[in-house]
């Protein structure tokens, strides 16, 4: 990938993007493929906006041949009512452009041609992100919502098995049609939720050490009951999004472990298997 930095923000070009830039150029569609780029970077900035006003790090922006993504560092452990905020804030951009298009329509500006083309390719870019199927703003949304619900690692597990079994309908989809862009999207999302899946260690991993960074932060707080002889590790997995959390552990050993306890003793002290009881 080639980089630009714009405002503090790396934009990482894929190199197949020029390869598309370079091939609407000699088919004669390069106005019409600089101009869905160039929504699809709006759609983006909607996204850096509101992610930068919750007070998010947005490290860089990644252009690819079929779309672009914001890459955020504190979205992992954020409330999941920010999340869905900051997953609207694109199609929101799509939808302002929509009514820009007409007003430049209803002016003179612009042809009826051109605006139904703007117009398309808005309503088409924002309602391919709203697709339920993770990493796209659908995705992202379903994921809030469950994590409004239920601990972050279920929420996360269910989202990224329902966006692949999504993406395997949409490739079936765009093979039975002979579809090729459909097929080359939904390959895609295959393979990243696969990625999701096998590197979920990992940011399992990244969630509890921004749960650990956030926990000076006011937050509501949410009790978890469990029995003394649950791991440390084993505890963790109850952990949700935007709370704060205190573990009240039962028995005749019981009693109150705070969520800066349970993930000291799993990210400093790495006493993953202790029993709750232990570490009282």
């Amino acid at each position: 990938m080639s980089d630009l930095h714009i405002s503090g923000i790396r934009v990482r070009f894929h190199l197949l993007f020029w390869l598309v830039m370079g091939l609407s150029l000699l088919s004669g569609y390069f106005l019409e493929t600089i101009t869905l780029f160039t929504i699809i970077i709006i759609h983006e900035i909607g996204h850096v906006a509101m992610a930068r006003e919750l007070g998010w790090r947005v490290t860089e922006v990644q252009m690819l041949p079929f779309g672009g993504v914001a890459v955020m560092e504190d979205a992992i452990a954020s409330h999941p009512i920010d999340e869905i905020v900051v997953a609207l804030a694109g199609p929101f951009m799509n939808t302002a452009m929509i009514f820009v298009s007409l007003l430049f329509w209803q002016t003179g500006l612009w042809t009826a041609e051109w605006t139904h083309f703007f117009m398309y390719s808005n309503a088409l870019i924002a309602g391919f992100n709203l697709l339920p199927i993770w990493p796209l703003d659908g995705g992202r949304i379903v994921q809030a919502l469950l994590a409004l619900r239920t601990a972050y690692r279920t929420a996360a597990l269910v989202s990224i098995g329902a966006s692949s079994l999504l993406a395997a309908v949409m490739l079936g989809i765009g093979l039975f049609s002979l579809h090729l862009n459909t097929i080359m999207v939904a390959l895609y999302l295959l393979v990243i939720n696969t990625q999701s899946f096998l590197r979920f260690p990992f940011l399992f991993f990244r969630f509890l050490i921004e749960k650990y960074y956030r926990t000076s932060e006011h937050q509501a707080v949410h009790s978890i009951t469990l029995e003394p002889g649950t791991t440390a590790i084993e505890a963790s997995q109850s952990l949700r999004r935007g709370y704060y959390h205190m573990f009240i552990v039962t028995g005749k050993t019981g009693g109150i472990i705070s969520e800066e306890q349970l993930l000291h003793a799993l990210l400093v002290e790495h006493k993953y298997n202790q029993p709750l009881f232990r570490l009282l």
